[in-house]
């Protein structure tokens, strides 16, 4: 794969994530100085209501791994930042072609509905509850497809964000079905 390749690739991947919590939240890439700062800072993540109740990362490696995904690629962030009102896990497919994260925070469906950098909305379900299928619009739309499901607290977000330049590329939305679908069991209930 041609240098030039590869820098899209990472500049698609980094694109996607942006977009994905664009207007959602600050980053924190910040490090506390001490220990003190440090205890407090996890005593108010573990009690922030702005934070997701959620967290994806405790999904199951074994159903993960059945869905084709790489559980030693899990990771809890994006480009290596976490974002505040939000809880992020992400794994790369096994055979490489593709990136699938999910996402949670307290929005709702109607607020992605409202999003210019969204398009091509279909209401669906996955499991027993409402979701909404839709693609990043401009360049992005191609590689990757993304299913936002409504929980009693905000949404579930499944993102599936093909690797640019890589050959046998699967349809992006086709897979986030399949694995929204395969994941429907450990989505919170209302």
């Amino acid at each position: 794969m041609s240098q030039t390749r590869k820098t899209f690739g990472v500049v698609a991947l980094l694109a996607a994530a942006g977009l994905a919590l664009a207007g959602c939240g600050k980053s924190t890439t910040a490090s506390p100085t001490t220990d003190v700062a440090t205890s407090a800072s996890a005593v108010a993540s573990a009690t922030d209501p702005a934070q997701p109740k959620w967290d994806p990362c405790t999904v199951p490696d074994s159903a993960v791994s059945t869905l084709g995904l790489d559980t030693t690629s899990k990771s809890d962030k994006v480009s290596g930042t976490t974002f505040d009102g939000w809880k992020v896990c992400g794994w790369k497919s096994s055979d490489k072609t593709y990136d699938f994260t999910i996402f949670t925070s307290h929005h709702t469906l109607d607020e992605y509905r409202q999003r210019s950098d969204y398009q091509g909305f279909a209401p669906t379900t996955v499991g027993d509850h409402q979701a909404l299928q839709y693609q990043h619009a401009g360049a992005l739309n191609a590689l990757g497809c993304s299913i936002s499901v409504q929980i009693p607290d905000g949404t579930v977000d499944f993102d599936v964000l093909n690797r640019y330049g890589t050959p046998g590329l699967g349809d992006p939305c086709t897979i986030v079905r399949r694995l929204a679908d395969g994941l429907a069991q450990y989505i919170p209930s209302a």
